[in-house]
């Protein structure tokens, strides 16, 4: 399950936010259903409904104070605690009565205290911009943008971003950025994965690991780069027919083919589990992460980078390769 909202500004996003083209920017991202999904009200608290077969997706929603804390600031505010500027004398006080007697009158008792200064955020009612991308073969594919312009060299960019973040993260399980003059036709192209094959039999392990590494954008001082070459090892050492290199809109994606319906994915830059595919490969590689672990489960294997990895994974790879034989 896709987690809540965010503590912090995911590594990922800042770098791609980083090498976007332009200042302005929205948080948004494009998400695939099962046309079934949609009629068991997955994202019913977005107004998303199947009517006669057909997804019926509103321009905009507003996200429900149900969805999440985010979701519920949006709507009505909050008041913040301001812990970074100095304490304040606070006064507040109460009746009592005279010599414990209310027949003899009252008087009124004070008491002040030093308080943080608190700031009232008012609710900004953000709404989340829906828009069909592509309808086919019972699965739909979604645009999803928060209604607000971001400026990456404003004084309150992060707070913004991460705002934008996790009321998106609450509402759709999944964000990504994109640059405001990107239309939905071009951001779906851009996201859409384009494989180059690299046959490994004529070349040393080194060879197509530095042509790898290369592609990936990985300078000599990269501080992933280790881990990465390390990975890339591993892969070639259980003897694939051929690498394959492929990427999606700033994610970069390497992968190595065993059979023709077995192949290992990994996302070499951000990863942090590799991905065995024994069924419809060509199909799932173009889902996010977030789409094929909210899916069935079906045709691939994830494998998380811990210790022992390297012995699940080769175990995977032996089992599926002796089936696809």
């Amino acid at each position: 399950m896709a987690q809540k909202s965010f503590r912090k500004i995911p590594d990922s996003v800042r770098s791609r936010v980083a090498n976007l083209a332009s200042n302005e920017y929205q948080v948004g991202v494009l998400r695939s259903y099962r046309t079934s999904d949609l009629e068991s009200d997955l994202l019913a608290h977005l107004e998303i409904s199947v009517q006669a077969g057909s997804p019926v997706i509103p321009p905009t929603s507003l996200p429900q104070a149900a969805r999440g804390r985010f979701s519920r600031w949006n709507l009505a505010g909050r008041i913040v605690p301001r812990t970074d500027l100095p304490k304040v004398p606070r006064s507040w006080g109460f009746e009592t009565p005279n010599f414990g007697d209310w027949s003899k009158g009252s008087h009124t008792i004070t008491f002040t205290r030093q308080v943080y200064q608190v700031e009232h955020l008012h609710g900004q009612q953000i709404v989340i911009a829906m828009e069909e991308v592509s309808n086919s073969d019972g699965q739909v594919t979604i645009s999803f943008r928060v209604d607000r312009v971001l400026d990456r060299t404003a004084a309150s960019h992060d707070a913004d971003l991460l705002f934008a973040l996790c009321l998106l993260q609450e509402n759709v399980g999944a964000v990504d950025v994109v640059a405001c003059t990107t239309s939905t036709d071009e951001w779906a192209r851009a996201m859409a994965l384009s494989w180059e094959f690299l046959p490994v039999g004529a070349h040393e392990t080194e060879a197509v690991i530095g042509e790898l590494t290369q592609h990936l954008r990985l300078g000599r001082d990269d501080s992933r780069r280790e881990s990465v070459e390390a990975r890339l090892k591993a892969l070639l050492a259980l003897r694939p027919e051929r690498m394959l290199y492929g990427t999606s809109s700033f994610q970069r994606y390497v992968g190595a083919q065993f059979a023709s319906d077995l192949v290992v994915f990994e996302n070499a830059r951000y990863g942090n589990a590799i991905y065995v595919m024994f069924e419809e490969w060509e199909e799932l590689s173009k889902r996010s992460r977030v789409d094929l672990l909210a899916g069935s489960g079906r045709g691939f294997e994830r494998i998380t980078h811990r210790r022992g990895w390297e012995g699940r994974l080769r175990h995977a790879v032996q089992t599926r390769r002796h089936d696809a034989t």
